[in-house]
């Protein structure tokens, strides 16, 4: 009865892995990469420090989506381990994740103390809000987590037995490190810091229309405060619950089968989920962010459609000209 129970677990992990997770993950990357497009094409975009930080975030992710995120996908939907396959893939793995993890995350919270002192009424307060030190601290902060990560290339050698497709450790300490300092430290604190900011930001946003700042630049703060509270909200929405049960995994002494799958489930489950975590941007800014909205159908649409006809040869066209020369 209980291998009957534990096949038919087992069955269902990966045929969510077939028909959610690859689905959802293909969309992640398909946000991050539209996302880049869209702030790249737009000088006001360029110029700003937040959204500096939001491309950069942008970038990240989309990595991290790249060379992680798909394998494990794949990897819960087919028996195919791509860990096994290839030699220091698992330590690789981790090293590209946990660096582009925790850099996604800190320039999310880099974006949001950014608007904060950009809508800040005081000069002196608004003079942080600027493009040289966002150059610098993202400099900083790919530096000190690409250090970081290293233990993860170290730590990280074997399979984890609740979920095959992610990578786990045998020592001890770095478990604990990992569940504890990782997990819930990095991944609460940083949202819980950019919550903050984000709610300090919204209340002077909301102050703009009385200043004497352009309008453009007004309406720019306004929308880029807008986008950062709500990626944080959708964060927290979406990798809280896995951040929950990846701490119960990895804290687990229960060595029964039953449990074991019935875990791997729920971590499948919460996994696919988090991939809107970190794939969700470009989404989320087209539903608040009027312009946007704008840039992306520019960038999305006409440009493509312009291009596609510059590279159309039409002879009639061609011939009456001609023909009125």
């Amino acid at each position: 009865m209980d291998t009957a129970y534990i096949a038919s677990l087992a069955s269902t992990r990966s045929k969510i892995g077939l028909y959610v997770s690859i689905p959802i993950c293909f969309i992640a990357i398909l946000s991050e990469f539209f996302s880049l497009l869209v702030f790249l094409s737009l000088k006001t975009f360029r110029e700003s420090s937040c959204s500096f930080y939001l491309m950069f975030m942008a970038l990240f992710n989309f990595i991290r989506l790249i060379f992680s995120t798909s394998f494990i996908a794949i990897s819960m939907a087919f028996p195919v381990n791509f860990t096994s396959t290839i030699v220091f893939y698992c330590q690789i793995r981790s090293f590209l994740s946990a660096t582009c993890y925790l850099s996604a995350l800190t320039c999310l919270c880099l974006s949001v103390i950014d608007q904060y002192f950009a809508t800040c009424s005081r000069p002196q307060w608004q003079r942080w809000s600027n493009i040289r030190i966002a150059y610098r601290l993202i400099l900083i902060t790919i530096v000190i987590w690409f250090c970081h990560a290293t233990i993860y290339y170290i730590y990280l050698d074997q399979l984890s037995i609740i979920n095959p497709s992610i990578c786990s450790s045998s020592n001890l300490q770095f478990n604990q490190y990992h569940a504890y300092v990782y997990t819930i430290v990095y991944g609460n604190l940083f949202p819980l810091i950019a919550v903050i900011f984000g709610l300090l930001a919204f209340r002077n946003a909301r102050s703009l229309a009385t200043r004497a700042n352009p309008l453009i630049r007004r309406e720019l703060d306004k929308q880029l405060t807008t986008m950062v509270l709500v990626e944080i909200c959708v964060y927290v929405c979406t990798y809280m619950p896995y951040s929950i049960i990846y701490v119960i995994s990895t804290l687990n002494t229960n060595r029964n089968p039953v449990f074991l799958a019935q875990l791997s489930l729920a971590s499948a489950i919460t996994f696919t989920l988090s991939f809107l975590s970190n794939g969700n941007s470009f989404y989320t800014y087209m539903c608040v962010s009027k312009r946007f909205r704008r840039q992306a159908k520019y960038v999305l649409y006409d440009l493509l459609a312009n291009k596609c006809q510059q590279n159309r040869i039409i002879p009639i066209h061609t011939e009456n000209q001609a023909n009125t020369d």
